[in-house]
């Protein structure tokens, strides 16, 4: 019960992941996050609502890297230089606002380097000089994979690799019940933003035999999961036979591992595999 629930939930998330949430974090920071490849608006208003179409207003990263620039007019899509190249023909402002006081920004094509701390800043503003500061998350959808790894006994290694996700994120196996499984140490590697994880668990049978690998990505309210069935004959020892193992993926958001398995002892040896598979896949889907 708790997989199917889990597994329907996690497709919604997934198709929603585009849309752009906010929030202030309690330090007058707006948090907004966004998934790759989309647009994102970085929000910045004057309280008085006054006009900036002849004043200046100037977008940074971290302090350093120039987003854009508006300055009575000119801006970084028109005839004022000086914009980052990492930012360049992806940011511009809201021209039919600026009336209103309305300095906001859009990033189009958004990409993970893009995280990070924004200000935006009036320097001319009087009598008070105004900041906004906001806190760009653009998250990477992880990819999952989940297979068998060894088989000793009765119990069997499962393997969940998640590769490519940004922010990093929290990896579990879980049974049909919901409960999370004892784990190995996660194996992390980090690079441009990216993270891959690998969690392995030696699981035993089941009323069901069906695990979960579940990633959370934290930031982004976002979950995925991917389902393996382990058929009973895992479970059971070989005696030494030769232990043949066939994987059909299936899914779309979300990919269903099915485990096809023989025990050949040397009377079947003589069959061949396309045959023990046929046999195992009959045998399987009645």
């Amino acid at each position: 019960m708790f997989l199917a629930e889990l597994l329907s939930l996690c497709v919604f998330p997934l198709m929603m992941f585009a849309v752009t949430a906010g929030h202030e974090n309690g330090r007058g920071t707006v948090v907004v996050a966004v998934s790759e490849g989309n647009y994102i608006i970085l929000p910045c208003s004057l309280s008085s609502q006054e006009s900036l179409v002849r004043t200046r207003f100037h977008w940074k990263k971290d302090d350093e890297r120039e987003v854009f620039v508006y300055d009575a007019g000119l801006h970084h899509n028109n005839r004022c230089s000086g914009q980052d190249e990492h930012f360049r023909g992806r940011v511009s402002h809201f021209s039919d606002q600026l009336k209103f006081g309305n300095a906001s920004i859009i990033i189009r094509n958004t990409k993970v380097a893009d995280s990070g701390d924004y200000t935006c800043d009036f320097p001319f503003h009087q009598p008070d000089r105004e900041t906004f500061n906001v806190t760009l998350v653009v998250g990477a959808a992880p990819k999952q994979f989940v297979g068998i790894l060894n088989i000793s006994e009765v119990r069997v290694q499962l393997k969940c690799e998640v590769r490519g996700a940004s922010p990093k994120l929290r990896v579990e196996w879980r049974d049909s019940d919901g409960n999370i499984l004892p784990a190995e140490e996660p194996q992390v590697s980090h690079r441009d933003g990216r993270y891959d994880i690998t969690l392995l668990t030696t699981v035993t049978r089941t009323n069901t035999n069906h695990f979960l690998c579940a990633a959370t990505q934290e930031e982004l309210s976002h979950r995925a999961a991917d389902e393996i069935f382990v058929p009973a004959q895992l479970f059971e020892s070989c005696s030494g036979d030769t232990v043949l193992i066939f994987h059909l993926f299936l899914g779309f958001f979300l990919r269903s591992s099915f485990c096809l398995s023989v025990c050949v002892s040397s009377t079947l040896q003589r069959n061949s595999p396309l045959k023990l598979l046929s046999e195992t896949r009959d045998t399987m889907f009645l």
